[in-house]
Formats: C-alpha cells, sequence, structure tokens
C-alpha cells in the first residue's frame, strides 16, 4: 500500500521533553499533531459505523473501512515513534487500533492501567488517544493520575470504582488534532461525556516485541523505512 503524505505541523516540543514527560509523568500531549485533512479522513470511519444513540461507540478496523491507510498510517508518525522507541525500544508493534465514541451521558469509566508488570520488568505497552473532536472538561476529557506508571500495581478496588476520584489527577484537554500518549501501565480513565456533541478519538496500543500469528511465528513489527 503507498503511504499517503500528510503535512504534519512542526512539533511544539522537542524529542528530548516527550521523553523526560514520559519518564517522570507518563504521559505527554502533541498538540497540532493532526492536520484538517488527516482528520477529515480518519472521521469518516465514525460517519459510516452503525448508527447508536446511548454507550459508546467502538469503530472497528477492518479492510474495507474508509481511509483505511489514514488510520494506518499514525503508526509511523514521528511523535509516535519517537515515544514507542524510548518507552517500548525496538521491536515494536500495533497490537490494537480502533476509534472510541462516548456518546453524550455516557464514557464514565474507573480508573485502571492497560498492564500491570512485575518488578525489574520492562514496560511493554504504550496506548495513544487521537483527538478527532476538542477534548474538553464538558465531554469528558481523559483524566490520568500522574506518575502512577512506576508503581507495582494497578489502582485499588475504591479508587477503580467509576465515580471515585484520585487527589492527584489531571483532566486532559485538547484540541483537536492533538494526541495524548501515556504508557500503558499509568492509571487513567475516560470521564462521562456531559455534552451534547461527540467526543472522538483513535485509540492505538502498542506492544514491546514482534508481532507473533497463533502457531507462535514471529511476524514483521513496525517498518519505519
Amino acid at each position: 500500500m503507498k503511504r499517503e503524505i500528510h503535512a504534519i505541523p512542526a512539533a511544539p516540543i522537542s524529542e528530548n521533553s516527550l521523553c523526560e514527560a514520559l519518564d517522570l509523568d507518563g504521559y505527554i500531549v502533541v498538540t497540532q499533531a493532526l492536520d484538517e485533512r488527516w482528520l477529515v479522513r480518519l472521521r469518516l470511519a465514525f460517519e459510516n459505523a452503525p448508527v447508536q444513540s446511548s454507550g459508546t461507540q467502538h469503530v472497528e478496523i477492518l479492510e474495507d473501512t474508509p481511509e483505511l491507510d489514514a488510520w494506518l498510517e499514525l503508526a509511523h508518525h514521528p511523535a509516535l515513534v519517537a515515544a514507542a522507541d524510548h518507552v517500548l525500544s525496538r521491536p515494536y508493534h500495533v497490537a490494537g487500533l480502533h476509534g472510541r465514541n462516548p456518546l453524550p451521558g455516557f464514557g464514565q469509566q474507573g480508573l485502571h492501567a492497560d498492564w500491570t508488570r512485575a518488578a525489574g520488568e520492562p514496560y511493554r505497552v504504550l496506548t495513544t488517544l487521537w483527538m478527532l473532536d476538542d477534548f474538553t472538561t464538558q465531554n469528558g476529557a481523559t483524566r490520568v493520575v500522574p506518575g502512577t506508571h512506576r508503581f507495582p500495581q494497578g489502582p485499588s478496588k475504591s479508587l477503580a470504582q467509576p465515580l471515585a476520584r484520585h487527589p492527584d489527577e489531571k483532566i486532559i484537554t485538547g484540541l483537536a488534532g492533538s494526541v495524548l500518549i501515556f504508557n500503558g501501565y499509568l492509571w487513567h480513565s475516560g470521564r462521562r461525556n456531559e455534552s451534547s456533541g461527540p467526543r472522538r478519538a483513535v485509540q492505538m496500543g502498542l506492544h514491546r516485541g514482534a508481532k507473533r500469528d497463533p502457531s507462535g511465528e514471529s511476524l514483521s513489527p513496525i517498518n519505519h523505512s
């Protein structure tokens, strides 16, 4: 497949600053990561998905997804590559890719981590949320608890309740086109969409190591050439 070339605005953050933030806080927000044309192409999958009136809309990415290459090209974005090289080291691969849109009145989650690890084990998961709409306090922008990626376990049962609040949690707001990149061990959650509009995002998970097929054979990892 021929790779689509997009106009990527100059990143307002250096690679050193990106890595420092991932080490210290466990997350980074890169603004203006996607141009308007790229956003329009990504939104088409949501517009062509089955209509639903409640819950969270999940958009599965298939071979016939509109503008499929716009989704796949996200794995080669310079900000993501820099973050994945730092947190995971090569090789790594895309382990999950889908659209997520908590509809008005829905989306509240309990704090959780996407992965847990044993002491001394390297980080194995990096998660990204590409904002296709503005993320605001009103529409339920993601919350994170900085530094918790260094903890050996996830949140307690009481903190994992949807309505529980952590004193150090931060709400991550951003304009459409921004991307939230975070260590998969960081405590985080979606919040209730209190607006009348969507909160569409592309959620992508990267895992350390080469992908393996059901037979156990190693498949090709992300190729950045």
